[in-house]
């Protein structure tokens, strides 16, 4: 055998050899991503696939009591419950509006004969006016910071009382309802605990709102055509602390003026209005 034919035997077999090296490797590389695949995992050089998870959803919450809706009961309450917070991730819950917050300093005022005593805020001013025409009847006037007439405080009032005349019966609704510890003289079928009270009734177009303290229900029925914010006490006579004496279905001068009872219950938010309740309901009268 000549070199040269050594040299291409030589040469087939080393190719030979390689051939057979190569299809080791391809097997084995073969069986590698097979393995792979049965396992669940991916095949050697392929990305991995997107993992999703699925969340239980989100719910806002629940419809509830809204502060400022219009109602036929009573005011909206400062404390309502709101939605629970669990599970509410994400949601947008807007918080019930609160009330505004009453003056931040206060003063005691007493009358001269010491009978009487109310809390003022500190920038209000209390006027002594005339003294009404029965003896020792009292007639005070509370003013804001403005100069604005607030309340007024009278003892010893005679004449009241009158018939609804050509005034007709309108619904009536207590926005809010305070007990308050003062006399009353009040034992007829009308007559309540002596309470702050602010009341509103429904006129032919506008809804008229008025506060002061009462020991009588405004009406049969849930109507009234005549509202009077007055207590009958012992020793003092009938007396008032309130915004006016009387209102109607016709409105009166004085009063608050609302389109809506919804715009009643957002004015019942204001400081002014917190102010108000916390003078009237802080009254005593002493023996």
């Amino acid at each position: 055998m000549s070199a040269r034919q050594g040299i291409v035997r030589r040469t087939a077999g080393a190719a030979k050899a390689l051939a057979v090296l190569l299809a080791v490797l391809l097997a084995v590389l073969l069986d590698a991503g097979l393995s792979g695949c049965a396992n669940g995992g991916p095949a050697r050089g392929s990305s991995p696939a997107p993992v999703f998870s699925t969340s239980a959803s989100l719910t806002g919450p629940s419809a509830g009591p809204t502060a400022g809706a219009a109602s036929a009961g009573g005011p909206p309450s400062s404390t309502s419950a709101s939605a629970s917070s669990a599970d509410t991730a994400g949601t947008d819950s807007a918080a019930p509006p609160s009330a505004g917050p009453t003056a931040a300093a206060w003063k005691t005022y007493t009358d001269s004969a010491h009978r009487i005593s109310f809390e003022v805020p500190q920038d209000w001013t209390v006027q002594q006016l005339a003294d009404g025409p029965s003896a020792g009847a009292k007639n005070i006037a509370v003013k804001d910071a403005d100069g604005g007439q607030v309340a007024t405080l009278a003892t010893g009032m005679t004449g009241l009382g009158g018939a609804c005349g050509g005034l007709p019966l309108r619904p009536y609704t207590v926005l809010a309802s305070v007990p308050v510890n003062i006399p009353s003289g009040a034992d007829d079928a009308r007559a309540v605990p002596p309470r702050f009270v602010y009341r509103l009734l429904q006129g032919s177009t506008k809804f008229y709102a008025s506060y002061g303290i009462t020991d009588h229900s405004a009406g049969a029925d849930g109507q009234a055509c005549l509202i009077y914010n007055t207590v009958s006490g012992p020793g003092l006579g009938n007396y008032m602390f309130g915004d006016v004496l009387q209102f109607s279905s016709t409105g009166s001068p004085g009063i608050d003026t609302f389109d809506t009872i919804a715009e009643a219950e957002k004015h019942m938010l204001s400081s002014r209005f917190q102010n108000v309740r916390r003078m009237i309901t802080s009254l005593k009268i002493m023996a």
